[in-house]
């Protein structure tokens, strides 16, 4: 039996290891070897099996992850998010973008922007439990490549269940080749399953974010802010680019003109720009003032500085920031302040961590917060303060989808909703609708089962 490649590892991530000289070094790695092959289309399942290969089982895993995650210098989930909510808009020319930015979405027939992230996420689910069950086989589950990819495995989860419209199914591609598909099940079931991939990933620190940033979905507050407590402030866990191969999906497309900085979108959105909050850096380059279409002004963001710019996804900020929100749902004002304060007091060096080599002011300083002195601003402030933390990360369409179903929050009073750069208005949508072909593969699903604008 053979698997094709877009079922399972990609051969440009196999072949990577060797032809782009990755710090990974693979015992025997015989670059001729690779390439004998008689079918270029196809690898089997045999030809992996085999421990000597574990580095590029393990490399090709990560990047399968990276390219639905982060992005391969094109769209991917981060980017979906990025222009979906209030952090980036449409300066370019596609439709799909345009009906994403506008948050007025074709329907899944005509396809969407998102529709590429949803199909890469379950393609690296598939090769994070792959290459997981075959290093715990040839080294067993405390071994570090075995963690992390159970982590990541339960990330993809996450991220699932956070940016797309439930019910949520998830087909299995099985040892002997055949194919289980997906019963839909709920959000908060969806959420229990990354927590058992996070809990069987051990006890470290990606797992521990993984889980408490699942928990923190679920409205378990406590609990989140307990599954993270022990994660220091300075961790980061970065998902990796390279110049060669999975480009800084961000930077590409803020590069060639496509996205831009947001700014008060849609009457709405956060200040992104005009806070001139040191942790959201942004310029407008002289030599590119104006986007792919130049009748919309350009502003890139130096978080997104390079082609090889990693990228922070799981940081002991965000345990710091999930701690705080534990406090804010204790009615602990004080508490929650303190977190935030300690935070800000010591941005540069958190900034730096995160994003090792963005251009930052570096005599800026954050003053300290006040409490409130009630729910509902405390709400605002943690958030907003989340956002500018978090900014382009991955996390803000998670949080604003939160908003709505948890906190009660309009979602037209949050969500970019005023008159749209394009014309016309914003619209109502507030998650990502499932690809076309989930319906038109998997016998128990139906399009008609997804509401993107209630998100349930």
């Amino acid at each position: 039996m053979t698997i094709k490649i877009r079922s399972g590892l990609r051969l440009r991530h196999v072949f990577g290891i060797c032809a782009m000289g990755t710090a990974l070094l693979i015992a025997g790695c015989d670059t001729d070897k690779l390439l004998e092959v008689v079918d270029s289309e196809n690898v089997t399942p045999v030809t992996l099996d085999n421990p000597d290969l574990m580095d590029v089982v393990y490399a090709g895993a990560i990047g399968e992850f990276t390219t639905a995650y982060a992005g391969s210098g094109g769209d991917a989930y981060l980017s979906s998010v990025a222009v979906f909510t209030d952090e980036t808009f449409s300066t370019g020319t596609f439709a799909t973008r345009t009906a994403t930015d506008r948050r007025n979405q074709f329907t899944p027939d005509d396809g969407n922007l998102s529709d590429g992230a949803y199909i890469n996420l379950h393609q690296a689910r598939h090769a994070l439990r792959d290459g997981a069950e075959r290093v715990e086989g040839w080294e067993g589950a405390s071994h570090p490549y075995f963690q992390e990819l159970k982590a990541l495995e339960g990330y993809i989860i996450l991220t699932l269940a956070e940016g797309y419209c439930g019910p949520l199914p998830f087909s299995q591609l099985e040892s002997d080749g055949s194919f289980t598909y997906g019963v839909p099940i709920s959000i908060n079931e969806s959420l229990d399953m990354a927590i058992g991939k996070f809990d069987a990933a051990g006890n470290t620190n990606l797992s521990a974010m993984g889980k408490g940033r699942a928990l923190l979905s679920k409205g378990e507050y406590s609990a989140a802010g307990a599954a993270v407590a022990g994660v220091p402030t300075s961790y980061v866990y970065h998902v990796p680019h390279s110049v060669n191969g999975d480009r800084n999906a961000l930077y590409s497309l803020q590069g060639n003109g496509r996205y831009s900085v947001s700014d008060v979108e849609g009457g709405t959105g956060l200040p992104f720009r005009s806070a001139m909050d040191p942790r959201v850096p942004w310029y407008r380059d002289p030599a590119q003032p104006n986007g792919f279409d130049e009748d919309f002004e350009l502003y890139k963001s130096k978080r997104h500085y390079a082609f090889d710019a990693p990228l922070p996804m799981a940081t002991g900020v965000e345990a710091r920031l999930i701690q705080a929100e534990a406090a804010l749902a204790a009615g602990d004002g004080a508490g929650m302040v303190t977190y935030l304060n300690d935070l800000r007091a010591d941005w540069l060096n958190l900034m730096l961590g995160m994003f090792p080599g963005a251009d930052l002011d570096t005599d800026a300083v954050l003053d300290p917060l006040v409490d409130p002195g009630n729910a509902a601003d405390r709400r605002d402030l943690l958030f907003y303060e989340k956002a500018f933390w978090l900014y382009g990360t991955g996390h803000r369409l998670g949080d604003m989808r939160r908003l709505v179903r948890d906190y009660g929050v309009n979602q037209a009073d949050l969500y970019p909703s005023g008159a749209y750069h394009k014309g016309g208005d914003h619209g109502s949508d507030i998650v990502f609708p499932l690809d076309f072909d989930e319906e038109g593969n998997n016998p128990n699903y139906q399009h008609s089962q997804c509401n993107v604008k209630a998100g349930t």
